[in-house]
């Protein structure tokens, strides 16, 4: 991550994204990143817009400590999936509100059958 803060090397991903399978892991492809304050065109020059959608996690709300677990249960308020998306209801509901995580980020998914999944599922 350390690297991609101040350009772009594809044999350096940020991190490595994997499938749970009944045996373990399987790897599924990779995710690079980019600084939150660099524009479209540094992301364009590091995987082209035309080619892939770069995003951020916005509006991302922590579940209070201790209750952790509740932000991987089925239709969950907090994490990445949660449902709240503001920092008023996330402190209602005694969470934390974090407006932008980490910065830029596009994952890549090589093995994939359908050349649309590649850049992104």
């Amino acid at each position: 991550g350390f690297e991609a803060g101040f350009r772009f090397n594809p044999e350096h991903p940020t991190s490595l994204l994997y499938d749970k399978t009944p045996n373990g892991y399987k790897l599924a492809g990779v995710m690079y990143t980019a600084p939150a304050k660099v524009d479209e065109d540094d992301l364009n020059s590091r995987v082209p817009l035309s080619v892939a959608r770069w995003h951020e996690h916005v509006n991302f709300c922590f579940p209070p400590k201790g209750r952790e677990s509740e932000a991987w249960q089925k239709n969950p308020k907090f994490g990445m999936a949660g449902s709240i998306s503001t920092k008023d209801a996330c402190d209602q509901a005694g969470g934390n509100f974090v407006p932008l995580i980490f910065g830029w980020m596009v994952h890549v998914y090589p093995y994939e059958k359908n050349p649309a999944d590649v850049w992104g599922k």
